[in-house]
């Protein structure tokens, strides 16, 4: 351990000058995708001189990448088939179509007035996002996290989303009814600790609180949990999970009893009435939320 904290210091003290700072600011320009990781290995024995350029870089990276994984055509849309069909819509239904008019099909004499179309509208939803920073989901998972709520802001943009933090305790980083900006999200979480025990519970009981502000239908309101489902404080997270409208879960294998886990996330998903989706790395865990929000 001694040996490892020289090193860190050791490779600190050549990013810690004027041309540390210059070497991976043009590093970044090309590519940046390296520079959160590189942020999370620095930040502490870094001056504050330059730890706030390093910040920036790692942040720029994350908007990058996170405006790569969002697709704009997703939020929240739902398709309602109407009795018309009208220019610039993009689609329009068959099966509709046929079933109104099968006589003038049979006939060949069908008009356009005849043709069914399908309107899409945003259905404006109220989300919460629950991450686990806990001990159990320490390193890199805690970079992934800035990543994953700024993938939910781009796709929430227009809609009302919080986002809590939780490990021993909890955090909440955006409350439902605030706007903030999403830098200063992906700052705070870069700057938290992954640290303390794991109380699901806790977590859990804050995102509630921010749905219920919110007395808009039951199926535009709903939370998604992302954790490993190890816990190790706190009561049985299913309990609070049934006093939500509805409550999603993307879980990921834990380095220790990853099955018992597993299994937990599962369980929590369905006292929530919600979707399980599991993942083997954190890096799918950005990319399972966008698959998740394009469903509901």
């Amino acid at each position: 351990m001694g040996l490892l904290k020289a090193n860190v210091y050791a490779s600190t003290d050549a990013l810690d000058t004027e041309e540390g700072v210059q070497f991976f600011a043009e590093k970044a320009t090309e590519s940046g995708d390296f520079m959160p990781e590189v942020y999370f290995f620095i930040r502490r024995p870094i001056s504050d001189k330059y730890k706030s350029i390093f910040r920036r870089l790692a942040r720029q990276s994350i908007l990058k990448l996170s405006l790569k994984i969002t697709s704009r055509g997703i939020r929240g849309q739902f398709k309602k088939t109407v009795p018309y069909y009208q220019m610039g819509m993009p689609e329009f239904s068959m099966d509709e179509t046929i079933q109104h008019n099968p006589l003038k099909i049979f006939k060949k004499n069908l008009n356009y007035k005849d043709i069914y179309g399908i309107e899409r509208k945003r259905q404006k939803r109220k989300i919460v996002l629950i991450l686990d920073t806990s001990g159990s989901m320490y390193g890199r998972l805690l970079l992934n996290a800035a990543l994953t709520a700024s993938v939910l802001a781009y796709n929430m943009e227009k809609e009302d989303f919080a986002i809590v933090l939780f490990n021993s305790t909890a955090m909440i980083l955006k409350k439902i009814d605030q706007k903030k900006q999403i830098v200063s999200v992906i700052d705070e979480i870069l700057d938290s600790e992954a640290v303390g025990f794991t109380n699901i519970s806790i977590g859990l009981e804050k995102g509630l609180k921010e749905l219920n502000k919110m007395k808009e239908k039951r199926k535009n309101r709903f939370g998604i949990l992302i954790s490993d489902g190890v816990f190790n404080r706190g009561k049985d997270p299913t309990e609070i999970a049934k006093k939500y409208p509805q409550l999603h879960v993307i879980g990921m294998p834990a380095e220790n009893d990853a099955d018992q886990g597993l299994f937990t996330c599962k369980e929590i998903a369905k006292a929530g009435r919600g979707k399980f989706y599991a993942v083997n790395d954190y890096k799918e865990i950005p990319r399972a939320l966008i698959e998740l929000l394009s469903q509901t």
